[in-house]
C-alpha cells in the first residue's frame, strides 16, 4: 500500500491520519530543518487540478506548543492531491501527494 502522504523540498509537509477516504478531513503540519522567516503561500489542489486552498500563512504550522493552528482540509474526492508550499521571500519550498482512497 502507498503511503498517504510523500513530500519533498526543504519543508516537509506532514498529516496526522492514515490512510485517508473521500469525505475525511486531514489535518495538516510541516516541518522545516531551518527557523525560516514568513510569510509562506499555501497551494492544494484537487485531483482534478481545481485549487482548492490558496492562503498566506503568517506563521507555520508546527505540531509544537504555542505555533500556528493545522491546515485542516475536508477532501471529497478520491484521488492525489498536490501540496505546495514555499516561502514568500526566498527560495525554501515543499511540495506534497496526498493520496486519498475510496
Amino acid at each position: 500500500m502507498a503511503r498517504t502522504i510523500e513530500s519533498s523540498g526543504d519543508i516537509e509537509t506532514v498529516c496526522k491520519s492514515s490512510p485517508l477516504k473521500a469525505g475525511d478531513t486531514a489535518t495538516l503540519f510541516f516541518r522545516a530543518d531551518d527557523d525560516l522567516e514568513p510569510p509562506f503561500t499555501l497551494k492544494i489542489k484537487s485531483p482534478a487540478g481545481v485549487v482548492i486552498v490558496e492562503r498566506v500563512l503568517r506563521e507555520l504550522p508546527m505540531d509544537k506548543p504555542q505555533s500556528a493552528p493545522p491546515v485542516v482540509v475536508t477532501l471529497s474526492a478520491a484521488g492525489e492531491y498536490k501540496i505546495e508550499i514555499k516561502r514568500l521571500q526566498g527560495k525554501q519550498r515543499g511540495d506534497a501527494i496526498l493520496r486519498v482512497i475510496d
